[in-house]
């Protein structure tokens, strides 16, 4: 691992309570950063604030609400004085039965957090970054934006938006110093999976085995290249590589981390 130097900088991490999220923000701490940290629930974020304080602030915001992205960057900037990158990773995948079985409201609370969420942060923090004159944004995507699931119809939609977002971000504010990048994990274990209810529950339920069958079964029927699901540190080790210095010639791409699975599109 390359341990880039984040000394002195500020990240937020959106959706940092656990998975994912919780993974970058440990990622980023680890390689000197100072972490802002927002979730509804912030759960682990809340345990690893308590175990290097002053380092870490854990904020209780939502993040579909009008305010709540607000909230978060007001925190960071009170806190450190700066935000340099963001991670855009808070979002919701309820599965679904099937598209036409997916109501208006549905998709509305979807949509509310997964897309309008990322937009909400990413204005609450590019005003800092502007005037800065440099600053990162990674959004978090899914394979599911290039290779739809029939189970997640508009968390499937809602991260083809965030593709799109990110390369207006990259042509809007690359002028100002500010890189936009994507990385889309595929087949990663994390809450989706795992959570009462999640994919594994509903592969368990759908093939009659139990739930580590049933994720074993999921990995051979999708022809997963690297033959195992990934894991959140693997995506968090990406997230870095985006926000360090040495990817200052990235902006406008979109980065699969998927064990090989996603094609060509």
């Amino acid at each position: 691992m390359v341990n880039d130097d984040f000394s002195g900088r500020v990240v937020v991490v959106t959706g940092a309570g656990g998975g994912i999220g919780l993974a970058c923000a440990e990622r980023m701490l680890l390689a000197g950063a100072r972490i802002v940290g927002a979730d509804r629930e912030p759960g682990g974020l809340e345990q690893l604030a308590a175990a290097h304080p002053g380092r870490v602030r854990a904020a209780r915001v939502d993040l579909r609400t009008p305010t709540g992205a607000q909230e978060m960057a007001t925190l960071a900037l009170d806190a450190f004085g700066r935000v340099d990158v963001l991670v855009n990773n808070a979002g919701v995948a309820p599965v679904r039965t099937g598209f036409l079985e997916t109501s208006d409201e549905d998709w509305a609370s979807t949509l509310e957090l997964n897309l309008l969420g990322y937009v909400r942060a990413s204005r609450a923090v590019l005003p800092a970054m502007c005037e800065a004159g440099s600053g990162v944004l990674v959004h978090i995507a899914s394979e599911a934006a290039r290779m739809p699931n029939p189970r997640l119809p508009d968390y499937s939609v809602s991260k083809a938006a965030v593709l799109m977002l990110s390369k207006v971000l990259a042509a809007e504010f690359a002028p100002r110093g500010i890189r936009s990048n994507v990385v889309s994990p595929a087949f990663v274990r994390s809450p989706i999976y795992d959570r009462p209810g999640g994919l594994a529950d509903s592969l368990a339920e759908e093939f009659g085995v139990d739930r580590e069958t049933a994720l074993q079964r999921y990995v051979e029927l999708n022809r997963i290249p690297l033959g195992r699901l990934g894991t959140v540190g693997e995506v968090a080790e990406m997230v870095a590589f985006l926000a360090a210095d040495r990817a200052s010639f990235v902006s406008g791409a979109n980065f699969c981390v998927d064990g090989g699975v996603t094609p060509v599109v």
